[in-house]
Parts: structure tokens; C-alpha cells; sequence
């Protein structure tokens, strides 16, 4: 089970005893969303940035399996080690649901999601660790992507964008063939990776600065006993300005995940000022009765009232000129 964000806001999977609550995953993430700096300025012209949606696009992938399909690779014998410390390097950058979820851990799952790995260069900092280094590591540690073959086709994922529904990946399974000649194993495993980078692309792209405000998307990889899993976060603040100099701007911090018994989970967790106010989607009918059973205990861990309810939030459309899902 994983806690709620709070940064304020917390990942979390109550479905487990041994697990933590998903309240704690509310206050968590809210308390890192303040403590991180907005990506940085828009990388170039909006037609730049809209030509580089629409390629992106083209080639995401969903990310757990591809990461399933990295943790069995480690079990191949014809790949060199170089290229397997480097599965290694991404593959431990996923978070463990085994263990409570604090705004710690949180905190720096955010801080390695790769979200903010291009602001932070461009501020001088030492190159860091996160999920988008780790893959253009091993990118590079797989050879050049010139002659790469077709990866396997992957069950179409809609592409991230600012405003749009969240959607969690539930525990994948590996799909790789370990007896492949090695030259075409590393050419799979290449294409994914390119995949993952540009479906990293896409969330970078949502979070470009939109006006006053601040918006930020991106997604946490989970390691839980059924596979790697994915929650999708997005989290907005309004104009400080608009907020006064004697009230606090608001914060919304919203995720999704699917992880099992629970089934798919959305979460909305709204601070403005001392007021938060916490709103719970389940689509599965038991995943419903299992939040409601730890009602109380959310509760009393993000100090608001939490509203549950059956199905999925309803977004708003997305603005005119965002990618449209036309996968369903």
C-alpha cells in the first residue's frame, strides 16, 4: 500500500496491512511539489514545441513494460555488463510499495523522475542520477540508434498532456525473449528505451510554463511482487500573485495508480490556505470498500475530510491545439 502526498501529498495503496496508507501519499507529494523549481522556460517557439508534442507522440510507449522487459533482460547471458549496470541503474529508481511510503521518499522520487534533469544542468549542477539520465545511459550503453530494429508493439498508451485525464499503469509482465540472437536483443531493447524517452519528452512538454501559474506532470515507476507499476502525478499551483499577500496560493496535487486489490485509483487532494480538501475515485467496486474501510485513517493523516467515490474524475477538454486520445 502507498501513503498520499502532501509535498503535501502521498502515494498510496491501502489495500495491503503490511502496506501504508494511501493518505500518506497525499501529504507527500504536496510537500515536494513546493520544494521543487518549475522545469524551466520554454525550450523554443510554440511551433518547436508542437512539432515536438506530435514526434513524441508517435513514439511513446507505456513505461512498466519496459521496464519489465529490462528486469528480465538482466537475466541474459549475450548482454555485456556494462549494458546490465545500466539496467541497473534505471531499475533502482523505482520505488518500493513494500515499505510505508513517507514525504521523504517521496520527495525524492520526484527529484529523480527526470522531470527537472534539463533545469538543472542549465543551473550549473552536477549531473544528476534520475529516471531520464539513467535512460539516456543506457541508450548510449546499447549503441547507436541508426539501425535499430522495430521494438514489439505495444497496446496503445495516451499521450500525457497538461489538463488531460491521469492514468496508472497496473503491474506489467515481461514480454522479451531471452533466446533472441544478441545484436537483435540489444535492438529491442534499444527501441524501448527510445519509447520511454519519448514518452519522458511528453511530460516534460506538459509541464512547460503556461502563464502565471506553474504546472508540473510526470510519473513515479513502483516495484510492487506483481511487477513495476506507474503512478501518474500532476500537480498545479495557482498565480502567487493572484493569491495576495496574505493568503497562500492553491495547490492541487492529483495521481492515479492501478495496483492491485485495489484496482485503478484516483486521487485530488486541494490545498488552499489551512483548508485541504481530499477526493478519492475507485473504479473497481471492492477497491471502493477497501478505501472506505481505512477512511479514518486517511483522514486523520492528511487532516481533511476525505471524499470517496465510484468510477474516475471527469477532466476538462483539453485546449485547443492539445494532442487529442484517439487510441479509444
Amino acid at each position: 500500500m502507498m501513503d498520499p502526498i502532501r509535498a503535501r501529498v502521498t502515494p498510496g495503496v491501502p489495500a495491503v496491512e503490511t502496506r501504508p496508507g494511501l493518505g500518506a501519499l497525499a501529504v507527500a507529494l504536496s510537500d515536494a511539489a513546493q520544494a521543487l523549481e518549475p522545469p524551466g522556460p520554454a525550450i523554443g517557439p510554440a511551433a518547436a514545441v508542437v512539432a515536438a508534442r506530435a514526434e513524441a507522440a508517435g513514439r511513446q510507449a507505456a513505461l512498466g513494460p519496459i521496464l519489465a522487459n529490462l528486469e528480465q533482460a538482466l537475466g541474459a547471458t549475450s548482454l555485456p555488463p556494462n549494458v546490465k549496470v545500466a539496467i541497473g541503474q534505471v531499475l533502482a529508481l523505482q520505488t518500493p510499495t513494500s515499505a510505508p511510503m513517507t514525504p521523504e521518499i517521496l520527495k525524492q522520487a520526484v527529484a529523480q523522475s527526470g522531470l527537472f534533469l534539463e533545469a538543472k544542468l542549465a543551473a550549473g549542477d552536477a549531473p544528476p542520477m534520475d529516471l531520464k539520465a539513467a535512460l539516456l545511459v543506457l541508450q548510449q550503453a546499447l549503441g547507436p540508434t541508426g539501425q535499430r530494429g522495430a521494438s514489439r508493439p505495444q497496446r496503445p498508451t495516451p499521450p500525457p498532456t497538461a489538463g488531460g485525464a491521469l492514468v496508472g499503469q497496473a503491474p506489467a509482465k515481461a514480454t522479451l525473449s531471452l533466446d533472441a540472437d544478441p545484436v537483435a536483443l540489444a535492438h529491442e531493447l534499444g527501441s524501448e528505451v527510445e519509447q520511454a524517452l519519448a514518452r519522458h519528452t511528453l511530460h516534460q512538454l506538459a509541464s512547460l510554463p503556461d502563464g502565471p501559474g506553474a504546472h508540473w506532470m510526470f510519473e513515479l515507476p513502483l516495484a510492487t511482487p506483481q511487477g513495476p507499476a506507474i503512478a501518474q502525478f500532476a500537480i498545479d499551483r495557482d498565480d502567487p500573485q493572484r493569491a495576495g499577500e496574505d493568503q497562500a496560493p492553491t495547490w492541487q496535487a492529483r495521481f492515479s495508480l492501478d495496483i492491485p486489490p485495489l484496482g485503478p485509483v484516483h486521487v485530488s487532494v486541494r490545498m488552499d490556505g489551512e483548508q485541504t480538501a481530499v477526493t478519492m475515485w475507485a473504479e473497481q467496486p471492492e477497491g471502493l470498500a477497501r478505501l472506505r474501510s481505512r477512511g479514518d485513517e486517511l483522514s486523520g493523516a492528511l487532516a481533511a475530510e476525505v471524499v470517496f467515490r465510484p468510477g474516475s474524475p471527469h477532466p476538462p477538454a483539453p485546449p485547443p491545439g492539445r494532442l487529442v486520445d484517439q487510441t479509444s
